[in-house]
């Protein structure tokens, strides 16, 4: 499939997803203070700052921490991972991110079946175990963000090409 022929989807905001499509893929936690929580928060305040916090654990597993820099919107998506053995946190820094992500299954999607949403700063999502999801990528310009997952040596990271691809990511207001 030529660029020309490319399959073109506009991002959406993750939290304007209804709450029925999302649990399919995983937790979205609201810790901007902003809006109603998503997740189970606990909010402190004290003089001169506030903060807000994940009860229990982000994940289901031990974590690593692990950093990643993304190119910008748009971008050319061809291929996911997904993981069996842990699920996985995306935490972006100062900037919106954005991903792809298709429901779990044996193989990989097809371009049509992936959903690009855009995570703002002050949110973290987690995929369920075996979510199909893509690197991130920044909005307006490239984006640093953070992950967490069970990643230990050796681990079997698999990228596998996406069915009825390449798919073309961009913003949403285009």
């Amino acid at each position: 499939m030529s660029e020309k022929e490319t399959l073109e989807k506009r991002a959406v905001e993750i939290t304007s997803l209804p709450k029925e499509v999302l649990e399919e893929y995983g937790i979205l936690y609201n810790l901007s203070g902003a809006g109603k929580d998503t997740g189970n928060i606990t909010h402190s305040e004290g003089d001169g700052w506030s903060g807000r916090e994940i009860v229990g654990a982000l994940l289901d597993t031990p974590g690593t921490l692990g950093y990643t820099q993304g190119g910008n919107l748009p971008f050319l998506f061809t291929e996911m991972e997904r993981h069996l053995h842990t699920q996985e946190a995306q935490i972006p820094l100062k900037d919106p991110i954005c991903f792809c992500m298709a429901k779990a299954g044996d193989e990989p999607p097809c371009a049509q079946e992936a959903i690009p949403v855009i995570l703002r700063p002050g949110y973290v999502f987690v995929f369920h175990r075996g979510t199909w999801h893509s690197a991130s990528h920044g909005l307006e310009k490239p984006a640093g963000y953070y992950w967490m997952a069970w990643a230990y040596y050796n681990e079997p990271t698999v990228w596998r090409p996406i069915g009825g691809g390449p798919l073309r990511v961009l913003k949403g207001e285009e």
